[in-house]
């Protein structure tokens, strides 16, 4: 009997230790007054179930960024702001919040390997890099660029528009959409003392009206694959003698739709092997693609997002569950990935938020 109850005692343990469970973060949108900021919620990464922990108070911090116990995010105000966080036993520290000397920033990116800290100001078309102190604070504002330049959809594209900077995986590259001018810059951090500025490597021109949103960047960095939000495509770009190519371009979207487009995100799966891209015009879709070996894609599935206006989404940490963020739709929904696959099923789980716009762990 005690053989059985010892059994019994380490299947237990066993059992908790397989449901772990880690943070997850959301940044909402809280004008319309049914969110208060950001959340955070118990993820288990087994199962996909999500319990609320804590939020803290915070005007439209509608894009988040993680360092261990740092959390930063983006006030996406007229007046807009960029504030830091220290995150520890469920609960929010507020450091500090420094202005990004622009209109809506919509995007935040932490540096890999300097302390630093790059912010997008969508209507303002401009770029912020600021440096972090040691505790996590936002140390001071290092630089700024003013984008300038138009497009041919003039209800989208009148001037410039920032709308992301992906850094690549070594952190020796910066990839920055401006949706308004058709356009990805690609710079590198130049460091002098303690100071940092932004100095341009090259330029990507995508198809006039397109509008580039967010960028994913292959592990070697010789890829790059940009969504239009405008069309709702994904552009192929591959990097040849310091210039980078044109190779492809699939619809984020099945054979035959002819609604408004509206792509909003796109990630590689943490195997490279496989590509996402969610679009929130009328489609409400999440698309797979097949990363082949020359890098190019093969669109293997559309699926449902089972709600309205998908924006950013994520990987659980293992790869087997993507979040969407339907902010329309007021939830997260939580789709089961196969990981040798790469194909979703709806698990039925959901996260209740209101305007949720970018999820992190």
């Amino acid at each position: 009997m005690k053989y059985f109850l010892v059994l019994f005692a380490m299947s237990s343990v066993l059992q908790s230790v397989c449901a772990q469970s880690i943070p997850l973060f959301v940044g909402t949108y809280t004008h319309k007054g049914n969110s208060e900021g950001i959340y955070q919620y118990s993820f288990d990464v087994s199962s996909g179930d999500a319990i609320m922990q804590s939020h803290f108070k915070t005007d439209n911090p509608s894009f988040l960024a993680r360092n261990g116990q740092y959390i930063y995010a983006v006030n996406e105000n007229e007046d807009g702001e960029v504030s830091a966080f220290k995150f520890s036993n469920s609960q929010f520290e507020s450091l500090n919040q420094l202005s990004t000397a622009g209109m809506h920033p919509c995007h935040v990116a932490l540096g890999i390997k300097e302390p630093i800290l790059v912010v997008s100001n969508y209507s303002s078309g401009s770029l912020v890099l600021y440096s972090l102190s040691a505790d996590g604070s936002i140390r001071k504002q290092e630089d700024l660029i003013r984008f300038t330049g138009t497009g041919p959809d003039m209800s989208r594209q009148k001037s410039a528009h920032v709308h992301s900077a992906f850094f690549n995986a070594t952190g020796d590259r910066l990839y920055v959409s401006d949706l308004g001018s058709d356009r990805v810059v690609e710079y590198t951090i130049a460091k002098k003392d303690d100071d940092y500025a932004f100095q341009q490597i090259s330029e990507i021109k995508l198809k006039g009206g397109s509008g580039p949103r967010h960028v994913a960047v292959s592990g070697d960095g010789a890829t790059l694959y940009v969504l239009a939000e405008l069309t709702g495509e994904v552009a192929v770009y591959q990097n040849t003698k310091a210039n980078w190519q044109h190779r492809q371009t699939l619809p984020v979207y099945a054979e035959g739709f002819t609604g408004d487009q509206g792509g909003a995100d796109v990630k590689i799966s943490p195997d490279g092997k496989f590509l996402y891209a969610t679009n929130r015009g009328d489609t409400n879709v999440i698309v797979h693609y097949k990363i082949l070996q020359n890098g190019r894609l093969e669109q293997m599935d559309v699926y449902s997002v089972e709600g309205k206006s998908p924006r950013n989404f994520n990987f659980s940490p293992e790869g087997n569950f993507i979040l969407v963020t339907n902010q329309q739709s007021d939830e997260i929904v939580i789709l089961k990935r196969d990981i040798k696959t790469g194909t979703l099923t709806d698990s039925k789980k959901r996260i209740a938020v209101g305007q949720p716009v970018c999820v992190i762990f």
